[in-house]
C-alpha cells in the first residue's frame, strides 16, 4: 500500500512482545490468539506514536486490555485521556482493505490503520480514518496522520459522563447497566446490585495493570429531596479474585481536580463512597494502582 501523507514508524521491542504473549496464552484457539497478539502490537504501536506526540492515554483502561473481553470481541481499543477512544486496526503488509469488526464501528473518535511486517518487528502507522463508512474499508480512505493530530485539537478537552440521563435508561459509551455487566463478570454478586424504580446503577470493568488487576467500578444515581441526588461510588474485585489490588486508591475529584474524599485498599473486600449532588455538578473518579491511573469524568 502506498501512502503518500505522514505516516509513522516503530520499533515492535521485546517488552511489547511479552504483552502480547502473555495476552495470547490466555486464548483457547490459537486462531483467537493470534488474533489477540496482532491486536496487542497494534495498541501499543499506537500508544508509543501519542506518547511521542504528548497525547496522554490510558493503556490498560481499554477493552483490549481485559481478558474477559479480548475472549469475546475482535478489539483493540486505545482509550485516550478525557477524549475517548481510538481503534487501532492491524493490517498485513502490501494489503488494500481491512476488515473491521462490527463491535468497533460505534462508539471511537476514530481508527488507525498499523501496518506489521511479517517477522513482527516493525509496525508503520498508515493513516487514520474518522469513521468507517465501508466494510471492508479501503486502506486508500485512510488520511494521513496529521489529520487524527487536527482531530484531537478540534475535539472538546473532556468527556463527561451524564449520570442524570442513567435515571431514563440512556447510557454512556462504555458503561452498562450493573445486571449486564455483572453477565461477563461476577454473576453472584446479582442480588447486592438490583435496581429499584428510584435508583440506577451502572458498571465499567477497569484492567488496572497487565497482571490481570482487574475491578469493577459502578455508580449509582437517586433522587432524594429535589433537586439534590444521592450519589453511591463502589469498586469491587471480579472474576475469581476475593479482595481488591492492594495499595487501590480510589479518589472522588471536584470539578477543580482537588480529592474530596478518597480509600485505600489494604485486605480490603470492596471500597464503597457516597455524597450528594445536583444536576449539574461536575466531579470525578479517579483510581490509582502503582503507575497506572484511570479517570472518569461526571456531570449530575
Amino acid at each position: 500500500m502506498n501512502i503518500k501523507q505522514l505516516t509513522f514508524t516503530t520499533s515492535l521491542i521485546q517488552k511489547y512482545h511479552q504483552m502480547a504473549q502473555q495476552f495470547g496464552r490466555q486464548q483457547v484457539t490459537a486462531v483467537k490468539s493470534a488474533q489477540v497478539y496482532q491486536n496487542t502490537l497494534a495498541v501499543l504501536a499506537v500508544d508509543y506514536y501519542c506518547q511521542c506526540l504528548g497525547i496522554s492515554t490510558q493503556l490498560t483502561s481499554g477493552d483490549s486490555w481485559n481478558p474477559v473481553m479480548q475472549n469475546l470481541l475482535d478489539i483493540a481499543d486505545l482509550q485516550l485521556a478525557n477524549r475517548g477512544k481510538i481503534e487501532c486496526l492491524p493490517v498485513q503488509v502490501d494489503t488494500e482493505f481491512v476488515e473491521v469488526s462490527s463491535e468497533v464501528l460505534s462508539e471511537r473518535i476514530g481508527y488507525i490503520a498499523v501496518e506489521i511486517n511479517p517477522s513482527l518487528t516493525q509496525a508503520r502507522l498508515l493513516g487514520f480514518a474518522e469513521i468507517i463508512s465501508n466494510n471492508p474499508c479501503p486502506l486508500s480512505q485512510f488520511k494521513g496522520l496529521e489529520c487524527f493530530i487536527d482531530s484531537l485539537h478540534s475535539m472538546p478537552s473532556t468527556q463527561q459522563i451524564h449520570l442524570s440521563q442513567w435515571l431514563h435508561h440512556c447510557w454512556d459509551a462504555g458503561w452498562k447497566r450493573v445486571e449486564e455487566l455483572l453477565e461477563v463478570s461476577q454473576l453472584e454478586l446479582a442480588l447486592q446490585f438490583r435496581t429499584t424504580q428510584t435508583a440506577v446503577k451502572g458498571g465499567k470493568l477497569l484492567d488496572l495493570n497487565s497482571t490481570g488487576d482487574s475491578v469493577a467500578l459502578l455508580v449509582g444515581i437517586k433522587p432524594t429531596n429535589p433537586p439534590e441526588m444521592d450519589i453511591w461510588v463502589e469498586v469491587y474485585p471480579i472474576g475469581e479474585k476475593t479482595h481488591l489490588p492492594r495499595d487501590l486508591q480510589v479518589m472522588v475529584l471536584d470539578s477543580s481536580q482537588v480529592s474530596v474524599m478518597q480509600a485505600q485498599a489494604r485486605s480490603t473486600k470492596n471500597i464503597q463512597l457516597n455524597f450528594s449532588g445536583e444536576p449539574g455538578d461536575q466531579f470525578s473518579i479517579k483510581l490509582e494502582l502503582g503507575d497506572v491511573s484511570v479517570t472518569e469524568a461526571f456531570i449530575i
